[in-house]
């Protein structure tokens, strides 16, 4: 991938992984930023944490038990999301599915699920539980799915607008595109700038805004039919973001201030996770 080397606008540390800093560009043509990884040869040695939470099959301090509450609680939210735009036993593709903990959720509601996972810790787990899951997306027939979901994957995957002409292929006319972002124009990223968690420099590669995010999609002949928010999002990014900044009791300072950042948004739309359902058009 080309890019101009300036309108550097943001510095930004890994916390997770290396402590290196990374420069954050502005793109405002894409209306996007981006992270210059292109020193690099690979991101894969920046995955390779204990705390990469979507690796994890189990919890393994009190903070990722309460994610994983939370993330069943939010599987409900989005099972009755989805579940208007397709057929109650449709095809579903989980692109970047982790341990697979979504597509066990939904395989249990009657859906036929399908994963597509690069960790290959992860994709052991999800075979174990008896979910097929593979590396990529090479080798499903075209037209496969009724539904192909990204749950904060999108800003991970080079060449974005590749993987969603890849993705508009594999679904059938009129089926669902779901994206979900971090939003790079919310009310934490402008207070927490370059501690904003949600850089999560190097593996973020991209940072999209929600004009950046519609248009990509566009150009690729989707069509926007609903776009919402991820209401419990803010508060770990938050309570990550306050642990970046050194701050003491982060996980009470993170209550307040997403509490009023969610406030806030509810009159702003400027909301820290954002979800984008798209349709693929019928002929």
């Amino acid at each position: 991938m080309t890019k101009a080397k300036k309108n550097i606008i943001l510095q930004a540390k890994d916390h997770l992984v290396s402590r290196n800093t990374f420069d954050i560009h502005w793109d405002e043509t894409k209306g996007r930023a981006w992270t210059d990884v292109q020193h690099l040869d690979t991101l894969d040695p920046f995955y390779d944490s204990s705390e990469y939470i979507s690796h994890h099959s189990k919890p393994r301090s009190a903070i990722q038990g309460l994610y994983d509450l939370v993330r069943t609680l939010m599987f409900h939210y989005k099972y009755r999301f989805l579940m208007k735009n397709i057929p109650s036993q449709g095809r579903l593709l989980d692109v970047g599915c982790g341990t697979g903990a979504f597509l066990s959720f939904m395989k249990k509601k009657g859906l036929d699920v399908s994963g597509v996972e690069n960790n290959g810790k992860a994709r052991k787990i999800c075979h174990v539980n008896d979910l097929p899951v593979q590396p990529t997306t090479e080798g499903f027939p075209q037209k496969s799915f009724d539904l192909i979901t990204l749950w904060h994957v999108l800003e991970h995957l080079p060449q974005p607008e590749k993987h969603i002409a890849s993705y508009k292929d594999l679904l059938q006319p009129g089926g669902i595109l779901v994206i979900a972002a971090p939003n790079f124009e919310s009310h934490d990223r402008h207070h927490y700038k370059e501690d904003w968690a949600a850089l999560d420099v190097p593996r973020h590669l991209w940072h999209f805004t929600p004009k950046g995010l519609i248009s990509m999609a566009k150009e690729k002949e989707f069509e926007l039919i609903q776009k919402s928010f991820l209401p419990f999002d803010v508060f770990y990014i938050a309570y990550l973001s306050e642990k970046h900044k050194g701050k003491r009791i982060p996980l009470l300072r993170a209550l307040v201030k997403a509490s009023f950042f969610s406030l806030k948004a509810l009159f702003t739309a400027k909301h820290s996770s954002i979800v984008y359902l798209f349709r693929k058009p019928a002929p």
